[in-house]
């Protein structure tokens, strides 16, 4: 996982870079491709820095412990808070699929069958509405 996340440390300082030029934004197909992966990279490199820094606060607390008993009741929440936040991490490396962010439009029509395939066609719609509104998707 280590190597995966300094792969994208480098990408996204070599991402800064070319967005500093004033060449890439004379071009806005490149210049929004550059930042749509810039923001992508941005929550990975955000998420890598706060494991970072609460795993240094984790062991500096480990060592404080050692001499100071009181700061041995905080280790436990601090723990869970690393576990997270590496879970979080975790998750912002799986690939994401490129039509993620692309909307849908459905057409759900009932086809031979008559009425009963009308009920089905409207009881696959209140699904899918319903499904979309759990997920508070604009219907």
């Amino acid at each position: 996982m280590l190597s995966s996340v300094q792969a994208l440390l480098a990408e996204h300082a070599e991402l800064q870079t070319q967005l500093s030029e004033a060449s890439v934004h004379a071009n806005p197909t490149l210049a929004k491709k550059l930042n749509r992966r810039y923001a992508e990279l941005n929550a990975i490199v955000s998420a890598y820095h706060s494991v970072n820094s609460m795993q240094a606060d984790l062991d500096a607390a480990k060592d404080m412990a050692k001499e100071d008993e009181s700061f041995a009741d905080e280790i436990p929440a601090m723990e869970e808070k690393l576990h997270e936040a590496t879970e979080k991490l975790r998750r912002l490396l799986i690939p994401r699929d490129p039509d993620d962010g692309r909307d849908v439009i459905m057409e759900i029509k009932a086809g031979e069958g008559g009425a009963e395939s009308a009920l089905f066609a409207a009881d696959l719609l209140r699904m899918y509405i319903q499904y979309a509104n759990s997920k508070n998707w604009k219907t």
